[in-house]
């Protein structure tokens, strides 16, 4: 299962990270955080944060959506 977060401008990165650990420990096998305000994607699996991606990196679905990416810079456009 794949988990999407979207943070908002008043979330802090610690509780995004705190949200991550608790649907990667009921079940979920990838979380994406997309934090709009710093630009860059988390992605995090089950053992933790994963990679940073900013605008030169592109999203893949990996296992869970074979065959997805998407670039990072059109999150924002």
């Amino acid at each position: 299962d794949l988990v999407v977060e979207v943070l908002s401008p008043s979330e802090t990165l610690a509780a995004a990270h705190e949200k991550a650990r608790e649907w990667l420990a009921g079940g979920a096998t990838l979380v994406w955080l997309i934090d709009p305000k710093r630009r860059m994607v988390e992605v995090w699996r089950r053992e933790g944060l994963t990679r940073t991606l900013g605008d030169d990196d592109t999203l893949q679905g990996e296992e869970v959506l074979p065959g997805f990416a998407f670039p990072v810079r059109e999150l924002w456009e």
